[in-house]
């Protein structure tokens, strides 16, 4: 009755909720009371007009909504008209599920079957009332049950009573204008319940019921040419029904044997952590360490579920910024949908796209790029090409490119995904804007700043529009946009650069206590927030900000991601780049003699971090009066430089230039006169290049 009376609000407002269902029902606690609240609006519809176009929302492939709680009118694409007796069928599936502990319809079924069956399940098949279904449940449904409403398993059969049957049966009719008129119109033949009173609600008759099944079956009536064939067809669909009945009471049995075996996994993770300690002294990350080693013991003989579980923990890992404990966990999962279901299946395809997005959380970016295109692929061959999984591939694909200095490929294949995610899912889609993101970055990188942007002004624009200033993709937007205002690495700025770099230090001092708050202080996206506003800092010449913020950052980076990742080596040379500027030579030093073997380690001679630390790690030594040893270094990070990189980038030029500074020091006139020359070209062209 509360829930209608808040629907009932929603209605008299213009508003039709559209998912209606127990995850969107949370019950609170106000003073002593417990008090419903209806949540997650997020595919409204307004009565009259459009409520939005911009709404998060619930998507079941092609429907808008959550099939076991759909109206007949809402999952027939036919019908655009869906009023508020949509909000009272699935109102009335509600308390279906209230009085007998589960739906009428069965949400694993309805998720494994065609969009044609489940269409034609919501707008064909009848339910059968809840004092049937109650008849039909298992001993041990039977005694959970009765466990929830405290009363004993005998008695569980009188618990739903006829008035109550016709109640619900009314608000789930399949022809709405025999529905309830309104929410209230519910809550008032509820209320006549409770208080012994007459309900409106009444069986329908044989007439209505004939014709109802007429209309269903009008080419089964006609072709009907004797009273033997019907019995023979009802005979047939009856032992069909048997059947499938069995079939999905067998499947509900193993699934529910599953399901306590996890259960049972994870009530023994928490109630048993450590004895000795604290309860609020225990980390989730220490929670999760724990349910890992349990995985192989306490469900051995559950391959499935086992499987299903370390995607689960994996995914934690990763939400939690710890990508390298979240790879071994999807890698096993991966491996057994490939043994058990093929490459081909959906659930391996997913477990091939975690997997993936692990690597690439981790910068082991081969082996993502690897893993997308394979599903890519895959994807491609299975499915249909604009599918919003393919055109997730896609785009995982092109991200993998960016990562990998592919910006070419990269921009190609962006362009491609946002034209097909504007064609299938609107141009301000979440997915769409990912996009958008995305080309933003690749038009950053190949020097087309001005168009990036303007990019990422709209797609900040839109995304503090749909969600407010603390979603997720609000914050990352912040970040993006203030990275591309500010982008002058070790260069001074002119007037209006300085002006982006203020704008750019805004952004961020607004972003970077959200993150905190959003995502906690050691997240991969608040340490990046602290990375950027370092840089902006430095930029404005405000260094003892610059290095406080590095010292911070560096810290936690070795803590969180160890001392090889590729994250935490440029906060060393970033921080070495602010010691050097507030004068500490030596700390600077010490920094970079200190890095560079693990960029050689971690990334390979070839890598542009590794140069970029040669190219540093020389100019200390020059500083520091160790000139033989400055030269050394930097012709060999020379002669990678013009091994691996354009005479376009902005490294070649740097290289040139500071060589040919040490060979001036040095008295080796000529040498030096030689790559000055060669500088002026390289300087052209980088210019040239508008980066």
């Amino acid at each position: 009755a509360d829930v209608c009376a808040a629907i009932q609000h929603a209605h008299q407002k213009g508003i039709i909720h559209r998912d209606i269902k127990p995850s969107n029902i949370m019950v609170t606690i106000t003073g002593d009371k417990p008090v419903v609240k209806v949540i997650d609006f997020g595919i409204a519809k307004a009565v009259e007009g459009r409520l939005t176009d911009k709404t998060l929302f619930t998507r079941f492939e092609q429907f808008i909504g959550t099939p076991v709680y759909m109206s007949p009118e809402q999952a027939d694409p036919c019908v655009p008209n869906v009023d508020t007796r949509s909000d009272i069928y699935a109102l009335g599936i509600l308390l279906y599920e209230l009085l007998v502990g589960q739906p009428p319809f069965d949400a694993q079924s309805l998720a494994s079957a065609g969009y044609e069956e489940i269409r034609r399940v919501i707008r064909e098949v009848e339910p059968v009332k809840p004092s049937s279904r109650l008849s039909t449940v298992t001993d041990a449904e039977r005694t959970q049950l009765a466990r929830t409403r405290r009363i004993e398993p005998d008695m569980l059969h009188r618990l739903v009573e006829a008035d109550l049957d016709w109640i619900v049966m009314k608000a789930i009719e399949k022809e709405r204008s025999r529905r309830y008129d309104s929410a209230s119109a519910l809550a008032q033949d509820i209320a006549h319940f409770l208080a012994d009173e007459t309900v409106s609600a009444t069986p329908p008759s044989a007439g209505y019921q004939f014709r109802r099944f007429a209309r269903r079956h009008k080419a089964a009536l006609r072709l009907a040419a004797a009273f033997v064939i019907v019995l023979v067809a009802a005979t047939a669909i009856s032992i069909w029904q048997a059947v499938r009945a069995t079939r999905e009471r067998d499947e509900k049995e193993a699934a529910r044997k599953d399901a306590e075996a996890i259960t049972t996994l994870l009530v023994s993770v928490f109630q048993s952590p450590h004895p000795s300690r604290d309860g609020r002294t225990i980390t989730v990350a220490e929670t999760l360490d724990q349910a890992v080693q349990k995985l192989d013991t306490d469900l051995a003989s559950q391959p499935g579920q086992r499987a299903k579980l370390q995607a689960a923990l994996g995914g934690t890992y990763r939400a939690l910024g710890l990508p390298r404990d979240a790879i071994p966990l999807l890698g096993q999962s991966r491996d057994h949908f490939i043994r058990s279901k093929g490459a081909s299946d959906p659930d391996t395809l997913e477990a091939m796209t975690n997997l993936a997005n692990a690597y690439d959380d981790a910068a082991h970016y081969d082996e993502a790029l690897e893993l997308r295109e394979e599903v890519l692929r895959l994807r491609r061959q299975t499915g249909v090409s604009e599918h919003p999984d393919t055109l997730g591939a896609m785009h995982s694909v092109a991200s993998s490119y960016s990562h990998l200095r592919r910006f070419d490929e990269a921009l190609k294949l962006s362009e491609e995904v946002l034209a097909l995610r504007r064609k299938v899912l609107g141009p301000e889609h979440t997915d769409t804007l990912d996009t958008l993101s995305n080309l933003a970055n690749c038009m950053q990188a190949l020097g087309r700043r001005d168009e990036a942007v303007k990019l990422r002004e709209d797609v900040l624009a839109l995304r503090r529009k749909a969600f407010g200033d603390k979603h997720p993709g609000t914050l990352v937007a912040m970040l993006n946009l203030a990275n591309s205002l500010h982008n002058r690495r070790g260069m001074a700025l002119s007037k209006s650069d300085a002006s982006r770099n203020e704008q750019a230090i805004k952004l961020i001092e607004e972003a970077l206590p959200l993150c905190q708050e959003v995502y906690g202080p050691e997240h991969p996206t608040t340490l990046e927030a602290m990375h950027r506003l370092a840089s902006s800092y430095e930029a404005a010449g405000r260094g003892e900000e610059s290095l406080k913020l590095r010292e911070e950052l560096l810290s936690v980076r070795r803590k969180v991601l160890g001392p090889l990742h590729p994250a935490t080596l440029v906060a060393v040379l970033n921080l070495s780049i602010s010691c050097a500027a507030m004068g500490r030579e030596a700390d600077a030093l010490k920094l970079r003699e200190e890095a560079l073997p693990l960029c050689r380690q971690a990334l390979g001679e070839e890598h542009v971090h590794t140069l970029d630390m040669m190219n540093a790690l020389a100019g200390s030594y020059a500083s520091s009066g160790r000139l033989p040893e400055a030269i050394a270094l930097q012709e060999q990070a020379l002669a990678t430089i013009r091994k691996v990189l354009p005479t376009s980038e902005l490294a070649f030029s740097v290289a040139l230039r500071k060589l040919s500074d040490y060979y001036e020091k040095a008295g080796r006139k000529e040498e030096a006169a030689k790559l000055r020359a060669e500088l002026k070209e390289a300087w052209r062209e980088y210019k040239a290049s508008g980066k």
